[in-house]
């Protein structure tokens, strides 16, 4: 177990990188030795009772990790009344790269950075945890070309019961809506880790779309999404789909093809659109483990792994947060010059029908 130190005052923060389930991440620096960290602030504001149970589960769960591809939990600081979380500094998120249009990926380079998630959930998978977050904003890349997977707010160990028997009974209310599985949108409680798998199949494909493939605006929304590509569910395909809570309320009725291959199938080799289908079934118990994945032919094929040689051509430091910014700086921007040019053309059409007006 890695022991981590209570510390105050030796770190300053120097800008806001991101925002964690339960807190916000700064970009900081070590005043001793002058180490970038990154710095997670938990949220105390509406905690009565003292220190939040999630934040201690999610102490808890880190300090038990000891993988390349997880990320390590440093020390926690105290500043007054504050508490933060301090982390190795990561340059980007996969989000944040995946955005900029002008970053070009090869697949070899695509290839291992799909491999070291993979090695990753397989290692939490290995330890009974389950993240339920898996996304580009929680997948962090350094310029040495590691990827750590980040953000365990929401994880939490399997209950350690026979899930055949018993119900774990877990909340739904789990997983960022693009890259939420059928199952839980369907209401499921007794999931396991095959909602992570949902989430990497969905990775797989924006490291070749650079988008989300399932972008609903609400939970139904969300489920039609899927449908639309996946199709609709057949009980042949997953006999127990009836069981789950709002399998009936949310029952379509209308049948939707399988539309993957035509939507998709152009922008992968026959192995990774084999891989991606293999991750994103509709019935969970048929998903691709993470350790079979790695062991999956499209890690064989041609263009093999080769190093993250892009980050050499990256200028600055991507995060979705800083992503999300620019951009709603951008739209501001476009707004102020729409509402300059509508108050212009207001202008000439007021003088112009005052001229009318004179003559």
């Amino acid at each position: 177990m890695v022991k981590c130190s209570v510390v105050g005052h030796v770190h300053e923060r120097i800008q806001q990188v991101g925002e964690g389930t339960y807190g916000k991440v700064y970009k900081g620096r070590n005043l001793i030795t002058n180490e970038l960290v990154a710095l997670k602030k938990l949220r105390l504001e509406a905690e009565r009772e003292g220190f939040p149970i999630t934040s201690h589960r999610e102490i808890g769960l880190l300090q038990s990790f000891d993988h390349e591809n997880i990320v390590g939990l440093s020390e926690i600081m105290l500043e007054k009344n504050q508490v933060f979380m301090v982390f190795p500094y990561m340059n980007h998120d996969l989000s944040g790269i995946l955005q900029q249009g002008n970053i070009q990926i090869s697949l070899g380079e695509k290839k291992n950075i799909f491999h070291q998630l993979l090695k990753g959930v397989e290692y939490l998978h290995a330890k009974r945890v389950i993240h339920r977050d898996i996304k580009g904003s929680n997948i962090l890349i350094n310029n040495e070309g590691v990827l750590k997977i980040t953000d365990f707010g929401l994880a939490r160990k399997m209950k350690n019961i026979n899930e055949d028997l018993v119900s774990p009974n877990y909340t739904n209310r789990v997983i960022t809506l693009w890259y939420r599985p059928p199952e839980i949108l369907l209401g499921s409680t007794d999931y396991s880790r095959e909602v992570d798998i949902w989430g990497v199949g969905c990775i797989l494909m924006e490291l070749f779309t650079r988008r989300a493939i399932f972008q609903g605006t609400n939970e139904i929304d969300q489920l039609w999404k899927v449908y639309d590509i996946m199709g609709t569910i057949s009980t042949e395909d997953w006999p127990d789909a009836y069981k789950l809570p709002w399998f009936e309320i949310l029952r379509p009725n209308y049948r939707t093809e399988f539309r993957f291959k035509a939507k998709f199938g152009a922008l992968l080799t026959p192995e990774c659109y084999n891989l991606a289908t293999s991750l994103l079934q509709l019935n969970p118990k048929k998903r691709l483990a993470a350790a079979d994945a790695l062991k999956h032919p499209y890690f064989s094929e041609e263009p093999r792994m080769c190093p993250l040689l892009f980050l050499d051509t990256v200028k600055g430091e991507w995060h979705e947060f800083e992503a999300k910014q620019k951009r709603k700086q951008r739209q501001k921007q476009q707004q102020q010059q729409q509402q300059q040019q509508q108050q212009q053309q207001q202008q000439q059409q007021q003088i112009s029908n005052e001229n009318a007006a004179a003559n």
